[in-house]
């Protein structure tokens, strides 16, 4: 892909114009918010679904660096958004008060009770799961205990931090998935993050479940070279 891409981390005017997977009404979004394009990342592999569902495991405030708050406001998704630090409260009131945002300690909750409660007792499907707490041990924590025999998740991204040098949670996060028929679209996408390193760093896998996406996606995108992967090389052609 070109340079100019790579090296852009906001969307801007025109980019809808080089999307690998163009969705209706991506020219009309005016930003996004995402740290690592992980909101147009999940976009992108629901057809610009609207509508969608969302468990956000580590939601820090409402619209900086966050994975849903694109989702939320620009498709109309809705869905819980965990954060166990109260000091992220204000920031959703202010900025999405509309939205679910529920302070808890994410490793304390027993997720087979709490998901038919959330999201209704007969829709099992839940499009994007958003797995990032810290350390990465304790995201690996969460995901142990979702009840992944029964709910289905479309889209998820799992921060694994694997620039730490502990690989615990990678994987063993890539055991647990794969099991459950998930499939590994982009393992080891970096970021760009001066203050650990000026290249870039091993942060986070995202996954897909094959019942909800298109295959020809899933198989172009395991093609890429992973060899520094970054999320503008999933999101954008050459």
């Amino acid at each position: 892909m070109n340079n100019e891409l790579t090296n852009i981390w906001k969307w801007q005017a025109g980019m809808a114009a080089h999307l690998r997977f163009p969705f209706e009404n991506a020219a009309r979004i005016p930003h996004n918010h995402s740290q690592a394009w992980q909101d147009l990342f999940v976009i992108s592999m629901l057809e610009g679904r609207r509508g969608g569902r969302y468990l956000e495991v580590g939601a820090n405030v409402a619209s900086f660096h966050n994975n849903t708050c694109l989702l939320n406001k620009q498709f109309d998704w809705q869905g819980i958004s965990l954060e166990y630090d109260p000091a992220c409260l204000q920031s959703w009131i202010e900025e999405r008060p509309e939205a679910d945002f529920v302070i808890a300690d994410a490793l304390g909750l027993n997720y087979a009770e709490a998901l038919p409660r959330w999201f209704g007792e007969e829709n099992k499907r839940i499009d994007y799961l958003q797995l990032d707490i810290d350390p990465s041990f304790n995201t690996l924590q969460v995901l142990r205990r979702l009840p992944l025999d029964t709910y289905r998740f479309s889209v998820i991204t799992f921060e694994t931090d694997s620039y730490s040098g502990d690989q615990r949670a990678r994987d063993e996060s890539r055991e647990i998935l794969r099991h459950h028929g998930y499939q590994l679209v982009a393992p080891d996408l970096c970021v760009m993050y001066e203050v650990v390193s000026p290249n870039p760093i091993p942060f986070e896998d995202w996954w897909v479940d094959p019942q909800a996406v298109d295959p020809r996606k899933i198989a172009e995108l395991q093609q890429l070279p992973h060899a520094p992967l970054l999320p503008q090389h999933i999101l954008f052609r050459d």
